[in-house]
């Protein structure tokens, strides 16, 4: 059976890694698959051969927390992480503020040796901030697990008992107290960033895990169902295939099935992405998560539960995010052979010292191990990416480029193909005029009029009218106005009857028309338009062309991509003909209409499967299964909730331009990422020997702890000017 549990303690991807191959391990487990963002994992197991509990005691072990998957409102799940974000914050915030005095007193007033006790002491707290951290790194350390907790771990508690034990010689006259070399701000410092870059990481992460929750909150979970005795309302879990349903105006309609009564427009954007309603009668089909506009309506329902729609698209992204294999940080892949080796070569210090020092001093031995472990302290390795990447971030943010983490721009340096939506993507997303044809040109009394009629209505193609010109329609009476679902409407203005609806209204009303309004709107709709005809009494007066207008700079966009050698798609639930033409206008040779989101997500995987690295850029519900299923996913920020925490790049006002720059400053931002890490390794591998006195048998050199300490201060103020670097590469 497949089940899915909760995972709490996750914090990087080799975390993930561990899970699945502790969970892989038992006997009787068939596949785990671990959803970081959602930090959930999808386990597929024989209940007779393994228990949960048998799973739970494996993770607990190094420090992982294994809980059934209860799936909680989207209000009850807000404030279950909001409490574990105050329990986090506070500890940030009581690391800060006693690392920050030991510290000052550290670089400030090294030499006054009566507060050496007070560093000791308010280094103390700062360990119980991160002892949580700590604790974890050393229970996967010895599990074989290491991370860069591990490495955070063994480093910070090797620098605090270092400096204590220097700190008790010093008080008990074994050394001279200016011999005494003390590392309590190192183990503190570190703490408090590393907490911090845990707690920004962690809002990111459930900021991502959101965008299910969302789509959960478009289930309707009370409905009104018909019965003998009369309407009732039930929960929505009572309701059984069969059952008729009545569905209010302004109502979602609760689940998949088809109209038996009434007619209404209904906005499926959830599941097409189209701005414009659909119409539908009686024997349509309708969804469940959709909005129910105009009419009331009575539906049969057909599908119920983990069978609708809404619900399959729901798995589809759990399982997208499941499948996508983030990149390890390099950090975390090189930890799991560093931490051994350090601890390897401090112990092999250790002993050699005492073989083969003349004088066989302990003191001497412990202090070449305790050196080792000190200056192999990840302050540069911890800064390395952090600094790098919080730069980047800023940056890019006053561009308009919000980026989530850093496994996002790791993916963007990779991608070759990227698969763009159209609507509220390369177009507006909002119906607008696009052109008037009339052979005797309208006034503007006559555009007062229709402005009027139309204002009566909230159909998308209504308000487009409406919103075309400014008129002042106080004045005008308008009488007898009557609605024809599907069609369009009539109205008396100053004893004149207009008719404004389709073609097929304007026919059956009896009305002749000439050939060059059938022509021009045959033109219309080859260029994507959908044309609203409008005739007064016994003649058709005037052609409205509305269409949702390509972005400004949509083709600028699809250029400067084209520049980088990224394949371009086209991804639309529209119908065919309008993405053909949209496509052409901007330049893209591959599209595809008329596409639900499982096609989409089919259409990204197919890519996939081919071995191309694919981006998808979007901004509707409907695109949240191809967003989660993408390597790295762009929303628009001016599109839906759902579709930006599904994503891992979001895009300020909608422009669209902001991929190609994304994907530059990409580049750079992992150049010098690599840079810092390089100097971060290049200084252990010049330091660790030293310091475990690789010298001393040539040129009897051993490094003295203070020059280590420079060292390790040279390191990272290396790593953190080359990170600053960005602020002017990234202009």
């Amino acid at each position: 059976m497949q089940k899915t549990f909760r995972v709490e303690g996750m914090s990087c991807a080799a975390c993930a890694t561990s899970v699945e191959s502790i969970l892989q391990s038992l006997e009787g487990v068939s596949s785990a698959r671990v959803s970081l963002t959602e930090a959930t994992v999808l386990i597929d197991y024989n209940p007779e051969r393994v228990q949960f509990t048998d799973m739970k005691e494996a993770l607990e072990k190094i420090g992982y927390s294994l809980q059934e998957d209860i799936l909680l409102s989207l209000e009850e799940e807000e404030q279950h992480f909001a409490q574990l974000q105050a329990r986090l914050r506070n500890r940030v915030i009581v690391a800060f503020v006693f690392a920050i005095p030991v510290f000052i007193m550290s670089m400030f007033f090294h030499h006054y040796h009566e507060l050496y006790l007070w560093q000791a002491l308010l280094t103390i707290p700062v360990l119980w901030a991160g002892w949580g951290m700590i604790g974890v790194g050393f229970r996967r350390l010895f599990a074989g697990h290491s991370t860069m907790d591990s490495l955070v771990a063994l480093g910070t508690i090797a620098a605090y008992f270092f400096s204590l034990t220097q700190l008790i010689l010093g008080y008990s006259h074994i050394i001279p107290k200016h011999n005494i070399h003390l590392y309590f701000e190192s183990a503190a410092v570190i703490i408090a960033f590393v907490l911090l870059g845990k707690y920004f990481e962690e809002r990111a992460r459930r900021n991502t895990s959101r965008s299910l929750k969302q789509l959960i909150g478009l289930q309707v979970k009370r409905v009104i169902r018909l019965a003998e005795a009369g309407d009732e309302e039930v929960d929505v879990q009572e309701v059984k295939v069969g059952d008729l349903l009545r569905v209010l105006p302004g109502s979602k309609i609760p689940l998949d099935g088809q109209v038996v009564e009434g007619t209404t427009y209904i906005d499926e954007s959830m599941l097409t992405g189209e701005s414009m309603p659909v119409f539908k009668q009686k024997d349509d089909k309708v969804v469940g998560g959709t909005l129910n506009q105009s009419g009331s309506i009575v539906m049969r329902v057909e599908k119920t539960g983990a069978d609708t729609l809404l619900a399959d698209i729901i798995r589809q992204v759990r399982e997208a995010q499941s499948s996508k294999a983030p990149v390890q940080r390099l950090a975390d892949k090189i930890a799991s052979i560093f931490v051994p080796v350090v601890i390897g070569i401090a112990l092999l210090s250790f002993v050699l010292w005492l073989i083969f020092d003349p004088t066989h001093d302990l003191y001497h031995a412990f202090n070449a191990l305790f050196a080792v472990l000190v200056i192999s302290c990840p302050c540069a390795l911890g800064l390395a990416t952090p600094t790098a990447i919080a730069v980047a971030m800023g940056r890019l943010a006053q561009k308009g480029i919000l980026i989530k983490n850093a496994e996002a721009l790791e993916q963007m340096i990779n991608l070759d193909a990227i698969a763009i939506d159209k609507t509220g993507t390369l177009t507006r997303g909002i119906p607008q005029v696009t052109a008037v044809f009339a052979p005797s040109a309208l006034d503007h009394e006559i555009w007062q009029t229709i402005t009027a009629i139309e204002n009566r209505s909230e159909h998308p193609l209504a308000r487009a009218i409406v919103n075309h010109k400014t008129s002042n329609i106080n004045g005008i009476v308008v009488e007898d106005y009557q609605y024809t679902a599907g069609m369009g409407v009539t109205a008396i203005v100053d004893g004149k009857k207009y008719i404004i609806g389709n073609e097929l209204f304007i026919r059956t009303s009896g009305i002749a028309i000439e050939e060059a309004f059938v022509k021009k709107a045959i033109d219309y709709q080859q260029s994507g338009n959908t044309v609203v005809w409008v005739a007064r009494n016994q003649d058709v007066i005037a052609l409205i062309a509305i269409a949702d207008t390509i972005k400004e700079n949509a083709a600028e966009a699809i250029r400067k991509l084209k520049e980088q050698d990224i394949e371009i798609h086209l991804l639309s639930g529209d119908n065919e003909q309008v993405v053909a033409v949209v496509a052409q206008q901007i330049g893209i040779r591959r599209y595809k209409g008329q596409m639900l989101p499982s096609e989409k997500l089919a259409y990204i995987r197919s890519l996939q499967q081919k071995g191309k690295r694919v981006g998808m850029a979007g901004d509707g519900i409907n695109d949240a299964p191809a967003l989660s299923q993408a390597d790295v996913s762009f929303a628009m920020s001016t599109g839906t909730e759902v579709a930006m925490e599904s994503a891992d790049v979001t895009l300020l006002h909608g422009d669209i331009s902001k991929i190609a720059d994304s994907l530059l400053a990409a580049k750079t931002t992992i150049r010098v990422v690599r840079q810092n890490l390089f100097w971060a390794f290049f200084y252990n591998i010049i330091a660790i020997p030293l310091a475990a006195g690789a010298l001393y048998p040539i040129w009897h050199i051993t490094l003295n702890p203070m020059i280590a300490g420079i060292a390790m201060s040279i390191s990272s103020f290396t790593v953190v000017s080359n990170s600053l670097r960005l602020r002017f590469l990234l202009k």
